[in-house]
Formats: structure tokens, C-alpha cells, sequence
């Protein structure tokens, strides 16, 4: 076993420990009413497993980008209602900028066509624009923008106290919330060619992608162990062919998800074609989603669907994230566009890497 294995492997173990020791139904059911969990995001920030992936040199926590992907997909297994992801993104952000890390939770507004302004003032920046659906945006200490000004694209913190802030929600009940910034001032900024909207982007649809694979995960487990206690015409209805045919193909819905995320995250890392990859893993994650949470009701009947059950804190995660950062026809749509666009000799390198 090489020594970053065995490292992963102990911080998956940690990671592990945390959340099952600190997320249960009370959490959760706070964090549906408040929009996220303070409290479990002082105990996973002392934990320092907000900034896994981020150079030590740079503030963050250390490790490799695999290592924060394996974070976010333990995370997102408890569904813990924290801008885990959001935070690394806005870090990520930060240090391809240049700039200071900042202590917190921290969100960043996503790329989804709306554009926010920056102009000078003098040595100093100010932004105006609206932006939808921020996760998180009421309960971060900064909001990380990639804004567009004259001089090129700008990375900037902002006070969301200088922002006007309209709460919102997903499916799921975390936060995503509205903000305007009216000529917001910027606290921190830097001209950046090292992010584009486009590559922002990407990041986000690896993100979901790893989140994703961990709450089918999670709803795989509870389908099984509920299986094999559900008793049904004096069986266990995991006794029945159907439920394990349809148990059989959950796991490989959830097991390929799980190696597509992961792979991509590998990719990344590794510097290969991240396009390719990640569109690829959050087209395969968003359609695992699809078939894994209708399995997952199927087999739990009427008490999938409650609200005291465990099961819809996973389930209706995977139906919001898959429509973040790019839905599957999305990245399906721009996947075939760049395959088209390689050719057909460009089309076996692209599948094998050769």
C-alpha cells in the first residue's frame, strides 16, 4: 500500500467518524428549518476537513484534490447540511487567484449565464449584478465572485452583509438563496487568466458529481437493510427475485457513479482531459440518481417517501444536484459537441487516453 493510500485512507476514516458521531435526524431536521447546521460546521472546521485539497503553503489543510473528493463523497453519504463543497470551491478559487484564504464557510456564485459587473474605484473594486440560487449565501462569511470588468475576469470576496440577500431553497431544503450586489465594494480582488466561468464550471459539475455518488450510497444501504427486515407474506422481502434484481441493479448504478466521480477527480488531478472526464462522471452520476432514488422508493414503499425516515435526506439531494452545475443534458449536449469536434480520429484517443 503506498503511503497516499494509506493516508486516504485514515482521513477517510476520520472523515467517517465525524459525521456518523455528529449528523442524526435532529441535526437534519434543524438544518430542513435553518437552511444548514452551524454546529456541525464548527465541529468538521475543527476537524480541518473544510480545506482538504488546498495546499499547506496556502492556507488550506493539505492533500490531494482525490483526497478532498473522498471528503465530499463521506459528506454527502451523511447528507450533512454544510457548504462543504462550496468552500472548497471558493478556496480553489482564491489560491488560483492569488489570494488570501479566509476562515469560515465560504460560497461562490455559480455560473449559469448571469454575469456580475466590476469596475474600479480607485485602488479598489466594486461589483453590481444579480445572482439566483447561491447555495449557502445567508449562512457564509464571504461570497466568492468571478466577475467580469474591462481589464478582464476578477476574483473577489464580498461581505454578503453589503449584499441584498433573498432566501431560497432546493429540493433538499439547503439554502439557495438570491443576492444583488448594488455596487457591492470587493474586500479582496485580483485579475485572474487561471479560471474561466467555463472551468469554474467544470468544478462544480465534479462537485455534484462526487456528492451524488455518496447519497446513493447512502440510500443503497437503507434500501438493503430495510429489505432484509420488511417482512411481506411472512418473507423478508429481500428474499423476493424482483427486490434482488432491482437491489443488484442499484449497486451497479451506485458503483458506477461512484468510479466515474472518482475517476474524474483522478483526471483532474493528474492534468488529463477534465472536459471529457468530468462531463462524462456527472452525466453518469445525474442518471444513477435518476434510477438508483426510483429503485430506492420502489423497494421502501409508502415509508420512503415520510418525512421521520431517513431515506428522503438522500433521495431528494440526488434530485436537486443533479441539476446543479449543469444538468445531464447539459453536459451531454457540450460533451458531444467537443466530440464532434475532435473528429472521428480524435474520438479514440479521447475514449482510451491513448
Amino acid at each position: 500500500m503506498s503511503d497516499a493510500t494509506e493516508i486516504r485512507n485514515m482521513l477517510v476514516d476520520a472523515a467517517t467518524r465525524v459525521f456518523a458521531d455528529h449528523v442524526d435526524a435532529k441535526l437534519l431536521d434543524a438544518a430542513k428549518r435553518d437552511g444548514w447546521s452551524a454546529d456541525l460546521w464548527r465541529i468538521v472546521s475543527d476537524a480541518q476537513l473544510p480545506l482538504i485539497g488546498i495546499a499547506e503553503e496556502k492556507g488550506g489543510s493539505g492533500g490531494s484534490l482525490s483526497d478532498q473528493a473522498a471528503v465530499l463523497r463521506i459528506a454527502a453519504r451523511y447528507a450533512a447540511p454544510i457548504p462543504l463543497a462550496e468552500t472548497a470551491l471558493a478556496a480553489w478559487l482564491l489560491t488560483e487567484a492569488g489570494l488570501p484564504l479566509i476562515d469560515g464557510p465560504l460560497t461562490i456564485a455559480p455560473v449559469r449565464g448571469e454575469t456580475i459587473q466590476a469596475k474600479r474605484d480607485g485602488a479598489s473594486w466594486r461589483l453590481t449584478g444579480r445572482v439566483s440560487r447561491v447555495p449557502f449565501a445567508r449562512a457564509c462569511r464571504r461570497l466568492v465572485v468571478l466577475a467580469t470588468a474591462t481589464e478582464g475576469l476578477l476574483v473577489a470576496t464580498v461581505d454578503p452583509a453589503q449584499c441584498k440577500i433573498t432566501a431560497g431553497s432546493n429540493l433538499a431544503f439547503e439554502s439557495r438563496d438570491a443576492v444583488d450586489l448594488d455596487n457591492a465594494p470587493a474586500e479582496n480582488a485580483a485579475l485572474t487568466t487561471a479560471v474561466t466561468p467555463a472551468t469554474l464550471r467544470l468544478r462544480g459539475a465534479l462537485a455534484r458529481a462526487l456528492q451524488i455518488a455518496g447519497a446513493l450510497e447512502a440510500a443503497l444501504e437503507l434500501s438493503v437493510r430495510y429489505a432484509g427486515e420488511r417482512v411481506q407474506f411472512g418473507r423478508k422481502i429481500a428474499e423476493f427475485q424482483a427486490i434482488q434484481h432491482e437491489l443488484a441493479r442499484f449497486a451497479g448504478e451506485t458503483a458506477a457513479a461512484v468510479g466515474a466521480s472518482m475517476s474524474a477527480a483522478g483526471v483532474l488531478e493528474r492534468g488529463g482531459d477534465a472536459h471529457l472526464a468530468v462531463a462524462s462522471a456527472k452525466i453518469r452520476c445525474s442518471r444513477a440518481a435518476q434510477e438508483g432514488s426510483m429503485i430506492a422508493h420502489q423497494v421502501h414503499g409508502a415509508i420512503g417517501f415520510t418525512d421521520r425516515y431517513a431515506l428522503h435526506h438522500a433521495t431528494l439531494r440526488l434530485w436537486a444536484w443533479r441539476e446543479e452545475f449543469g444538468n445531464e443534458a447539459m453536459w451531454a449536449e457540450a460533451l458531444g459537441r467537443s466530440m464532434a469536434a475532435a473528429g472521428a480520429d480524435g474520438l479514440w484517443p479521447a475514449l482510451t487516453g491513448n
